[in-house]
């Protein structure tokens, strides 16, 4: 780690301010002082406040260099409660991770356990994306139904993948109504970069319709030292498994079923693609909203998870609303698109690896 260049180091040090002073604004107020911000080389300890005089808050190089910014920001918002409690609240005779501290980051949805070895840490935060074994068996009947929606036969694909989301539906009034004390997540997906139309109205369709929050917020690659926009989803693991699993999917189909177009088209260039892929993702959302219709003539009305909502504006206390334009180039790609969402079945399941991690099959 000492190897990694000093030019780099200033640049995470500047991050780690940047989102201090973020954080400081939307957790705490602007009550506190900034800091002095430095990297420490250890790589068992994720990061530390030492209050008093020093003021100074440390994160692990170790942990920067080996995981996603997301992570940093998680271990830099837990000092941050540590230096609440002792310099605006002047609890200073408390336990390290006493009552005060527990209730500051419960009140601002910190994860209050980013402390000590960073690879149990770690593990730990991987295992929040483990499903328990009655919801793995939903998942389970998802996958396997996602699977069926393979066949050529396009009728049968199609009653497959309304099955798969008529049964996450109806597990997710299931839980509601039974005032199910559910576990909430939040995880960045896809990379760091500038925010398009094109991934906007795929996390709207998330949002509606496959019991989600996002949000759009500021992220970082530290190894490219880039900022830009991330997507930021919330939910039960198994929703985030399934909605992660959706962005991605209608990512790539979006850009394979423009590269056959263009083929059958036999156009020159990607001028049309953005009408094209916008009309393919707004018949995709009338489909869904088709589904909707009939599920809510079964009695099966999803209106919404309050408690998620509630994770979800703890995190997000500051937040602000944007709206996204776009303009036809091409009024028969436009159609094209609209025909081609009408008829979009989302088709492959998810493998999951042994080690935690999800891999999507090709």
């Amino acid at each position: 780690m000492e190897n990694i260049d000093n030019t780099i180091k200033t640049a995470w040090i500047k991050q780690l301010n940047e989102d201090w002073k973020t954080a400081n604004y939307n957790y705490f107020k602007n009550s506190m002082r900034p800091p002095h911000i430095e990297l420490s080389y250890s790589e068992r300890m994720l990061g530390k406040w030492k209050g008093g005089h020093y003021r100074q808050l440390s994160i692990s190089i170790f942990l920067i260099y080996s995981y996603a910014w997301e992570y940093v920001q998680e271990v830099l918002y837990h000092e941050m409660a540590h230096q609440y409690v002792e310099e605006i609240l002047e609890i200073r005779d408390d336990l390290p991770h006493g009552e005060a501290f527990k209730r500051i980051c419960r009140e601002n949805g910190i994860d209050s356990t980013a402390t000590g070895n960073i690879h149990v840490w770690v593990e730990k935060r991987k295992n929040r994306f483990t499903v328990n074994s009655g919801n793995h068996t939903i998942l389970d009947k998802v996958h396997k139904l996602l699977a069926l929606a393979q066949s050529k036969n396009e009728h049968e694909a199609q009653i497959a993948m309304a099955k798969a989301h008529e049964l996450l539906l109806k597990h997710n009034v299931s839980l509601l109504e039974a005032d199910a004390g559910n576990h909430y997540i939040h995880k960045q997906i896809g990379g760091v970069g500038r925010r398009d139309t094109v991934k906007s109205i795929i996390s709207a369709i998330l949002c509606k319709y496959f019991f989600v929050e996002a949000i759009w917020t500021f992220g970082y690659d530290q190894h490219k030292n880039r900022n830009g926009r991330v997507l930021e989803i919330y939910g039960t693991p198994e929703n985030i498994e399934m909605a992660e699993y959706v962005y991605n999917y209608l990512q790539n189909v979006s850009e394979l079923l423009w590269a056959e177009y263009k083929k059958q088209k036999k156009i020159e260039g990607n001028k049309h693609r953005r009408t094209f892929i916008y009309g393919l993702l707004e018949g995709f959302y009338h489909k869904l909203e088709g589904q909707a219709v009939v599920h809510r003539s079964n009695k099966l009305v999803w209106k919404g998870d309050p408690r998620l909502k509630e994770f979800y504006l703890q995190r997000n206390p500051r937040r602000v609303q944007t709206s996204s334009r776009y303009s036809r180039s091409c009024q028969d790609a436009y159609t094209s698109g609209i025909h081609q969402g009408k008829n979009l079945v989302i088709r492959k399941g998810i493998y999951r690896k042994g080690n935690g991690e999800i891999k999507y099959l090709n």
